[in-house]
């Protein structure tokens, strides 16, 4: 077998560990997910919701690099400093991005401190925003652009131009469009933003936020579109996505720690392993005791004579044999550890800490003996 295939072959089983070890630890009970090992299919099973789950989260965040590098031509017969043009097609993207931002924040900002003139801050914002991105592109190409237009006719020379000066900035607005509408409301979301308050220091951090990871999308297709086409072989390819794999994870990890326990949280409920309704589950107390569930919160009820009861409980984990039953209070720390406050660990670690604390009545089975009962 081809070692590269072996390789491969190996990532569905332990991309499945990974996530069912995460989402497990999150509640102090990682141990539990050695009991499914001898589950037939369970790697399988949760790896194809995980895939379905990152493509989701790769067309979402790579659609703007993605666009931008099949838009940029290869080449272009007429222009003979062709590639010195696409560097700086390249350059003005990227710079285009974070003032794109800076605008729109900037525009947000005043809108909240200014209520009666929304409308006007809005206009001029967006403006701002228009003749940023234009200027931009203008000065980055102007150089290149006149070199180009030495060579040529009159009639080519007003085509390069309206090219380069129009549809050049047409196209980094259509990116930037693509990346306010996915990228922007996507993050914002993952953001306490209760905890970080509206101040501008915290606008700011978030701006920086976002900027950096709208660079960080751009970056593969910026990478494509200055690399000469000669240069792009099966190597190349090769090690360009593993520098892609391993900057993504070890960024988004420093600057964005939800995005990944959102993608396990997302995993888990597709696969059909989380449940997060409160339900009544029926426990038979030969396999659990009644006095593990003392707490009012469970809402004990006794079925079926004295050795079976009810509880009212929500059901995080349940794959093959083993399962986690956790009271209602776990739902509201749970959803805020999967939001983050942009570089403040001391947030992370509190939200963690509430999480533990509160997952320290949940009820791990490991066997059989806890039935949910109809609705």
């Amino acid at each position: 077998m081809n070692k590269y295939a072996w390789l491969i072959s190996l990532m569905p089983p332990f991309m499945s560990l990974v996530i069912i070890r995460t989402y497990l630890g999150s509640f102090d009970n990682a141990f539990l997910f050695t009991e499914n090992l001898s589950g037939s299919g369970i790697f399988n099973f949760v790896f194809m919701f995980m895939m379905l789950i990152l493509a989701a989260f790769a067309v979402i965040f790579f659609l703007p690099s993605l666009i931008f590098s099949i838009s940029v031509p290869k080449s272009t017969p007429r222009l003979h400093n062709y590639n010195d043009i696409k560097r700086k097609v390249t350059l003005s993207a990227i710079l285009s991005i974070p003032v794109s931002v800076f605008w729109f924040f900037g525009w947000a900002y005043f809108a909240v401190r200014y209520p009666n003139h929304g409308t006007l801050t809005g206009w001029a914002c967006l403006l701002g925003g228009l003749m940023s991105v234009l200027l931009i592109n203008y000065f980055c190409l102007r150089k290149p652009v006149s070199i180009a237009r030495q060579y040529q006719s009159a009639r080519l020379r007003i085509k390069t131009a309206l090219t380069l000066y129009a549809a050049s900035p047409a196209l980094l607005l259509v990116v930037i469009a693509l990346y306010f509408t996915f990228g922007i409301p996507i993050v914002i979301g993952w953001i306490d933003q209760k905890a970080a308050g509206d101040g501008i220091a915290m606008i700011l951090k978030v701006s920086v936020l976002i900027s950096g990871l709208g660079m960080l999308l751009l970056f593969p297709g910026a990478m494509y579109v200055v690399t000469e086409p000669a240069v792009r072989n099966s190597v190349w390819f090769v090690k360009f996505g593993a520098i892609t794999v391993i900057l993504w994870p070890l960024l988004t990890c420093m600057y964005v720690p939800s995005f990944y326990p959102v993608l396990v949280d997302k995993t888990m409920a597709l696969a059909g392993i989380s449940d997060w309704k409160t339900r009544r589950f029926q426990i038979d107390e030969t396999k659990i005791p009644f006095s593990h569930f003392a707490n009012e919160e469970w809402q004990r009820v006794r079925t079926g004579g004295e050795k079976m009861f009810s509880v009212k409980g929500i059901m995080v984990y349940s794959l093959s044999n083993v399962k986690l039953l956790c009271p209602e209070s776990i739902r509201e720390p749970y959803r805020n550890m999967l939001r983050f406050v942009p570089w403040d660990r001391d947030y992370d670690k509190e939200k963690a800490a509430e999480l533990k604390k509160a997952s320290s009545r949940c009820q791990p089975f490991t066997q059989r003996g806890v039935i949910r009962l109809s609705e």
